[in-house]
Order: structure tokens, then C-alpha cells, then sequence
């Protein structure tokens, strides 16, 4: 039987953050704020075409000008590469605008840019391609000679008799849609300070999601062990699966340190932002489902072509993404995916913030909604219908032992009004729902996915817990400290959350694939009570009952039913420690999923939006949310809700305003004054249900909540505006001048 949140005097209670006061004062430390004895400044030299041939690199101008220590090109790391067919710096043909040439160190920055601008490179500019469609054509030139037809990675898949769905359906219905490219905007720019003046040990401060990877990463490709690379996260200014992978960046600047011997530091600038992020590209989707005359899905097919850009690192992740993600939503008898990496002379692309699902689920949202409406269903009835459900294995073999989804979309479609809106609003006023799915975490990075943990508990009753897992401002070391007080019987605030350098915290794969809470929290769990089992042998014998009796809470510890023979948990503490055996309690828990690949748990969710068009302009106001999710259990409710917020923030953006706008390969809108994001006053109305379906392998039964939710905004923002307009728009983001064009074209019959 599930636990009630009254069994907790923690988990499942709001929790203010325990690094509030420092972010709020400014005294948490970002990668910007570090300064290094005799650091270095660093500037990138990069190609202003999309394509050209480099014919030469004179670099004495900027050897010659007083402060620089160092000019580097590929001759200084001919070996070195950052993805497939891509060399750190290039020698031969440039492909694409920021490509990296050379790099340049000096005593300060702007030196650095000065000496930058110093380096003659001497390019013959070459036909490039710029789109999708023109990069698959038969007679398309080839932007890397292994990259036959352009296409750099692809992924096909077929579950179940997919011809035979098909045939056996009532009606079948196909869609295509189009996402445009967008960028992740983090509060933090990236930034990277590389110290490799020790021969044998590399030093690096940065922001990532994970410090393994990057750690890997660099030893890989520079010929280091794992255990010569030190990698410190301090606080992270927002990932939004964007800082996964290392960047050309991050090498440059180690091979500068090693070079000059002294600390380097590497910073984007704010045009620089838009072409060192790996951010989302281009891509086209075509839908097509066939359905029972009932509305249940006999078969589903996705074809998808995603821009890579110029450059594969480890983008292909993506396409594994995508090609389960209808089987997380939907119970379903037959699927093909078909996917593909697409070469252009674009920027190197990755995916937004929603890891390229939340992109996929702004047309699949669409689709199911038309195809519900074709068939005179209710979107909700057929949402319902179509779900997945607590105990069922889908075709990918991924078992829901938790599902709260049809609680999520009942629940919200009974507290939006849904049925007496739904179809009766006012002309250019709409409501519309979408429907989501996210893993909480999962095992094919490497054949772990082992997060672990280590609690050392003083004899005044305070306690320090070490983590890998970083902070992005998600809140998770408050979730983990909460996690570990609970079982010690503590408050959140008795605990220090150490984390940030793999020389100090142990292992953990990392804030990414949302595995934090399962994951981490599973550890921390196992740790806590690692060292929990040590207090009790000492509490147990001085209460005269057995460990299983004893309770730890509020502080205190004492036999199950008794408080009133309460021992203050700091005496059981410093009477283990002072006594004959003098043992230092420190606890060590580790998890890692019991399954080959996949996910243990999936969080579900439900939105319905309401919007409404100004016929003058176009522009769509967004009235109100309604977001429901199922989160397994609430560690900390009130950090719940803030991030259901952020993600509405971030899925309304991604609908309706943001696009990178490129012109022949260059970015035309590289600020954050010309890129458009929301202003605070255009945020809607947002009202929260949160859904405990208590997941029997989360930690206290807790599942993700890290970007479940923005996988229902898209869906439901674009629903909605279909509704007010009587027709989709079929391309993100939906902006004013599409719609004023559909408008225009409709007053003219």
C-alpha cells in the first residue's frame, strides 16, 4: 500500500531551495566568477563562409602583437577530433560559418580579439547547401565524402505487421509538419577555463549536465586516463539538454593551457552563443496512423529528417529518441520509424530544450487531434482510449509500473471546463489539450547508468551528502538532501549538498535523459540508509527494541508507536562516534537500473490551453494553462509547480515565438534582443494539479518532472490555436505572419 504524505516529515512537503539565499545574494559560484593565478584569455578564429577552401593561415601579425602567448591551428593538434569528420580546427575546406580555424592566447581578452583579428586566412569560396531538401537530392554535392547522399546517421525500425495495421484500418490519415531552428538560451554563456600546466593532470571549470561524459570526452581525445581530467561544474546557468556533449571550446582551450603552460580561459560572446550551442535544427515530419472505427490506433508510421548541420558529434541519440516515443504514449499493434541525420552547411545542430520530443510532439499532437476530429471523437475521449496504463509492456518492451496519465488527462480536461468550451468558444478564441510522456532516465549511454552517493554525518547532528549530479537551478540537490533527511529523520536544512568536481563527489552519469530524481534519488536513498543502519545499532540498544522499531523523525529517534521515549538524533550521533568502537558514520548507496537499455518509469502529463488571436496582428495571447502531472510522488511539491512553470514558459516560446533565422547559413538574429522570447507579462495563467501515481522503483515512488511538462505545452498551445483558427498551422514557430496569412487568405474566400 502506498504511503501517505502524512508518513513523511519531508518528502512530499514544500521545501524553499537550500542555495536560495546564495543565488539570490550572488554568492553562487559560476564558471565566469573563477580567476586563475597567470590565466590566459582566449579568442577563436572562425570561417565567414558557409563553404570555401582555406588556400592559407598567416599568423605572424598576431605572434607579433605584445601580450599574446599563443596562436594554435590544426598543425598544433592535427589528431585531436570533436565529432565524425571533424577535426578540431580545419585545414582544408570550412563548413559552415563559425567553423573553427585557429585560436589565439593572451594576457586579456581583448588582446586576444585583437590578435584574432590578426590572423589572415586566405579562403576560395565553394557552393554550399542550406536546406533539407536541397541536401537529399540525387545530384547534391557532398558536404563529407562518407556521408553518402548527405544522410550522416539513419535509423530504421519496424515492431508488429505494420502493412497489415494499415490494411485493417478504418481511416488513415497523414500529416506533415515542420519545425524551424532555434537556440536554448541559457542564463550562462558558455565558457570554459582549461589549467594543463601539470603535465600529467587537466583542470577544467565549466557548465555541463554531465561531467562524466565530459571527463571521457577530454582524456579520450587529448590521451589522458579518466582519473588525469578534473572537471568542475560549480553551478550551472541552465542546460535544457544542451550541455551534454563537449564543445569545440572546451579543447580549445585545453590545447592552449598545454601549450603556454598556464590556465586559459575561453568565453562566447553573445554572437558566439548562437554558433558554439548545438541547438535545435530544422526538421520534417510526416505522420500517417490508421485507426479502428472505434478510434484505436491499429498502426503508426513516422518518417523524420533532422538538419544536423555542418558536424556529427553525438547527435544521433535523436533518432533513438524519437523512435520510441510514440510507444511511451500510446498502446499501439504496429509502428515503423524511419529517421534520418541530414548534412547541410548549417551550424552543427543538437535539439531544444525538450530533447528533440517536445519538437516531435507539436506535429504528433496535432496529428492525433486531427485524426480525432476526422473521426468525430473528442480529443480527450481519444487521448483516453489510445493511453497506456498502469501494467502494460509496450512493444519496446518497456513495462509501466506506474501511469497516472488517464488521472492526468481527466483531471485536467474536468478543471480547463473542457466539455462545455470545446467547440463553442467565440470565433478566434480556442482551447486545446496535449499529452505527454518522459522517462525518468536511461541505460544505453554506457552498459551503466550508475549514479552514486556518500553521506558523512558530524557529531552534532549536521550532515554533508556528496553527489555528482549537477544543479542546473531545477532544484535537485535541495531534492536530494530532502530524500536523504527523510530516511535519517533530519531536515533538509541539516544537510550540505557537495557536488561540482570529480575529484571530490562520486560517480554519476549526470542531469540528463531526466534521471536525476530516479536515479541520484535512488542512491541517495541507498546511502542515507547505509548510514542509518550504522546510528541503529547504538539507538537499538539503548531503546531495548529491535532496528525494524525503530522510527527516525523530527530529529529524533524512538521505538514505532513510543515518541515520548524520543532519543535526539545528534546524541545517537555523538555517542557513536564517542564511543569504544569510534565509529564516523558515512553512508554509501549507488543505483543502477536492474534493465539491459531502456527506462525503469515513465512520468505522464496532461495541458489544455486556452488562447485567443488578435485579427489585427496576428498575434496569439495564451489565457490560460491548465497542467497536470503524474510525478510518481512529490518530493518537493512547490519545486513541482516551478518547474510545470518554467516548461510552460519554455513550450509557449518554442510554439510561438522562437526561430532562429538563418540566411545562407549565417545567423541573422544573434541576440537575445533579436531573437524572441517571451516577456514575463505574456506568461498565462497556470494552474497545477500534480498526480502521485507512486512508481514501485522511484525513490519514495518519485518519477521525472525535469521536461515531462514540456512535451504537453507544445501540443496543447498549437491544439489550441488550430481550434481559435478552425484549421493547423503546420510549422513552429506559429507566428503572427502565418497566421495573419491564413486570415487574409480566408477574407478573400
Amino acid at each position: 500500500m502506498a504511503s501517505r504524505k502524512a508518513d513523511f516529515s519531508v518528502v512530499g512537503h514544500d521545501q524553499p531551495r537550500l542555495d536560495g539565499a546564495h543565488k539570490l545574494t550572488g554568492r553562487s559560484l559560476f564558471t565566469d566568477d573563477v580567476v586563475l593565478p597567470g590565466m590566459l584569455h582566449a579568442k577563436i578564429v572562425r570561417s565567414p563562409f558557409a563553404r570555401a577552401r582555406i588556400l592559407g593561415i598567416d599568423t605572424s601579425a598576431a605572434l607579433a602583437l605584445p601580450g599574446v602567448k599563443a596562436v594554435i591551428t590544426h598543425a598544433d593538434a592535427p589528431k585531436l577530433y570533436v565529432g565524425i569528420e571533424q577535426p578540431l580546427f580545419r585545414h582544408t575546406i570550412v563548413n559552415y560559418i563559425g567553423d573553427e580555424v585557429a585560436a589565439v592566447a593572451a594576457l586579456d581578452e581583448a588582446t586576444a580579439a585583437e590578435a584574432a583579428a590578426l590572423i589572415k586566412v586566405e579562403y576560395e569560396p565553394l557552393p554550399a547547401l542550406f536546406n533539407i531538401q536541397d541536401a537529399l537530392k540525387a545530384d547534391a554535392l557532398l558536404i563529407h565524402a562518407k556521408a553518402k547522399g548527405n544522410i550522416a546517421w539513419q535509423q530504421a525500425q519496424d515492431l508488429g505487421d505494420v502493412e497489415l495495421g494499415f490494411a485493417n484500418s478504418a481511416h488513415v490519415r497523414t500529416d506533415q509538419y515542420t519545425t524551424h531552428a532555434s537556440h536554448n538560451c541559457y542564463a550562462e554563456f558558455h565558457v570554459a577555463i582549461a589549467d594543463w600546466s601539470l603535465p600529467d593532470k587537466l583542470s577544467m571549470w565549466t557548465p555541463t549536465q554531465t561531467a562524466i561524459l565530459f571527463q571521457k570526452s577530454l582524456a579520450g581525445a587529448l590521451r589522458l586516463s579518466d582519473g588525469q581530467v578534473r572537471i568542475m561544474s560549480l553551478n550551472t546557468g541552465g542546460g535544457f539538454t544542451g550541455r551534454t556533449s563537449v564543445r569545440p571550446h572546451h579543447y580549445v582551450a585545453a590545447v592552449l593551457s598545454r601549450k603556454t603552460g598556464r590556465p586559459v580561459k575561453i568565453r562566447a560572446t553573445a554572437d558566439e552563443e548562437f554558433i558554439a550551442c548545438r541547438a535545435g535544427g530544422e526538421v520534417k515530419y510526416t505522420f500517417r496512423t490508421g485507426v479502428s472505427a472505434t478510434g484505436q490506433i491499429k498502426a503508426f508510421e513516422a518518417d523524420i529528417s533532422f538538419d544536423t548541420g555542418a558536424y556529427v558529434e553525438s547527435q544521433m541519440i535523436v533518432l533513438t529518441l524519437t523512435s520510441s516515443y510514440i510507444h511511451s504514449l500510446y498502446k499501439i499493434e504496429a509502428a515503423r520509424y524511419s529517421g534520418r541525420l541530414v548534412h547541410t552547411n548549417n551550424i552543427p545542430y543538437y535539439f531544444h530544450h525538450g530533447g528533440g520530443l517536445a519538437q516531435m510532439a507539436f506535429g504528433l499532437g496535432q496529428h492525433m487531434d486531427a485524426l480525432a476530429r476526422e473521426l468525430g471523437m473528442d480529443p480527450v475521449d481519444f487521448h483516453l482510449r489510445n493511453g497506456v496504463t498502469k501494467g502494460y509492456t509496450s512493444m519496446t518492451g518497456t513495462f509501466f509500473g506506474s501511469c497516472g496519465l488517464a488521472e492526468c488527462i481527466t483531471k485536467t480536461a474536468k478543471q480547463a471546463g473542457w466539455k462545455r468550451k470545446y467547440g463553442k468558444l467565440p470565433p478566434l478564441k480556442g482551447i486545446g489539450i496535449g499529452v505527454g510522456a518522459m522517462a525518468s532516465g536511461a541505460k544505453g549511454v554506457f552498459k551503466h547508468d550508475t549514479s552514486a552517493a556518500f553521506i558523512k554525518i558530524v557529531d552534532d547532528g549536521t550532515m554533508s551528502l556528496f553527489v555528482g549530479l549537477p544543479d542546473m537551478g531545477q532544484s535537485s540537490h535541495t531534492a536530494m538532501a530532502m530524500i536523504a533527511a527523510e530516511v535519517l529523520g533530519a531536515q533538509a536544512s541539516d544537510i550540505t549538498v557537495i557536488s561540482g568536481d570529480t575529484d571530490i563527489v562520486p560517480l554519476d552519469v549526470g542531469a540528463l535523459i531526466q534521471r536525476g530524481t530516479f536515479n541520484t534519488g535512488n542512491a541517495v536513498k541507498s546511502a542515507a540508509l547505509d548510514a542509518r543502519k550504522q546510528l541503529e545499532v547504538l539507538a537499538a540498544g539503548r531503546l531495548g527494541v529491535k532496528p525494524s522499531q525503530l522510527v527516525f523523525r523530527d530529529r529524533q529517534v524512538y521505538p514505532k508507536g513510543q515518541p515520548e521515549k524520543a532519543i535526539p538524533l545528534k546524541k545517537i550521533v555523538y555517542d557513536t562516534l564517542h564511543s569504544r568502537e569510534g565509529r564516523f558514520v558515512m553512508g554509501r548507496g549507488f543505483y543502477n537500473s536492474p534493465k539491459d537499455s531502456g527506462t525503469m518509469a515513465y512520468s505522464f502529463g496532461a495541458q489544455i490551453a486556452e488562447v485567443t488571436i488578435d485579427p489585427d496582428t496576428g498575434f496569439v495571447t495564451v489565457d490560460r494553462i491548465v497542467a497536470s502531472h503524474d510525478v510518481g510522488r512529490a518530493i518537493n511539491p512547490r519545486i513541482v509547480e516551478g518547474q510545470i512553470d518554467g516548461q510552460v514558459f519554455s513550450g509557449m516560446s518554442q510554439v510561438l515565438y522562437e526561430e532562429t533565422l538563418l540566411e545562407d547559413g549565417q545567423v541573422m538574429n544573434p541576440s537575445r534582443l533579436d531573437y524572441r522570447l517571451p516577456r514575463s507579462y505574456e506568461m498565462p495563467k497556470v494552474e497545477h494539479i500534480i498526480v502521485e501515481s507512486i512508481d514501485p522503483f522511484g525513490p519514495f515512488g518519485a518519477k521525472e518532472v525535469g521536461e515531462g511538462p514540456i512535451v504537453c505545452t507544445l501540443p496543447a498551445v498549437a491544439n489550441a490555436v488550430a481550434n481559435a483558427l478552425g484549421e493547423p498551422v503546420n510549422e513552429m514557430p506559429i507566428t503572427p505572419w502565418k497566421i495573419l496569412q491564413i486570415l487574409g487568405r480566408r477574407a478573400k474566400g
